[in-house]
């Protein structure tokens, strides 16, 4: 890595992929003041492994995480989680005096980090470590009676944070074992509704003949008298 993205991020090895294999990677902290806010990001991946110009580097560390909300700087305390600089924003905007603008793009953003908690270093381990211990694989996905809401609840950590986690590092939620019970039962019980629905439909077609065989004997019945 080069000796600028070495001095502006902590590098290490990060959780990566379905099966959070540890790879080359670097963390951000956030350089404000009490904030001990920190994001992962691989980079054992970055130019396929060739060299890279550590401006080039440093601009595509900072793109990835920008995308996530971050404002990166060149130097390690710069560096602003979106939470702190979202709240330096709007402190810049109040002592100017005009009113902030806000598009549709970050309004989500601010409103769930409003008076939200910070995830630290700690944070993270502590749900990592529980979902690697109930997140089966990327095609099973939870064990029996696991899901997002659970592991937060369990944890007493925000349910987005478990979230954030498990889709970086894991996978998708909707491999949950007990909704694939619920739907292998439910095509078992459509399979028997359609079973039924041929002897339905046999019957019905036997009730047509019985109706004409009924009319027929009556007309012979006339006959005979």
């Amino acid at each position: 890595m080069s000796n600028v993205v070495s001095t502006v991020f902590e590098h290490t090895r990060v959780p990566y992929g379905e099966d959070g294999r540890l790879v080359r990677g670097i963390i951000a902290r956030c350089g404000a003041p009490n904030c001990e806010a920190a994001v992962p990001l691989p980079v054992n991946l970055m130019a396929n492994g060739r060299g890279m110009d550590s401006n080039i580097e440093w601009q595509f560390i900072a793109r990835k995480l920008e995308q996530k909300g971050w404002r990166i700087g060149k130097t390690a305390t710069a560096h602003r989680c979106p939470k702190c600089f979202s709240a330096a924003r709007f402190s810049a905007i109040r002592k100017s005096g005009e009113k902030p603008v806000v598009n549709k793009t970050e309004q989500p953003l601010q409103v769930v980090q409003e008076n939200a908690k910070v995830m630290t270093r700690e944070d993270r381990r502590i749900i990592f470590e529980k979902l690697n211990e109930v997140y089966i694989d990327g095609k099973v996905g939870y064990g029996r009676g696991w899901t997002d809401e659970k592991v937060a609840l369990d944890l007493g950590v925000p349910r987005a944070w478990v979230k954030l986690l498990r889709e970086e590092n894991f996978g998708d939620e909707v491999g949950n074992e007990d909704i694939r019970d619920q739907i292998n039962e439910a095509r078992k019980v459509l399979a028997d509704i359609r079973a039924l629905q041929q002897h339905f439909d046999g019957a019905q077609r036997l009730f047509v003949v019985a109706d004409k065989i009924e009319k027929s004997l009556a007309e012979i019945q006339k006959v005979l008298k």
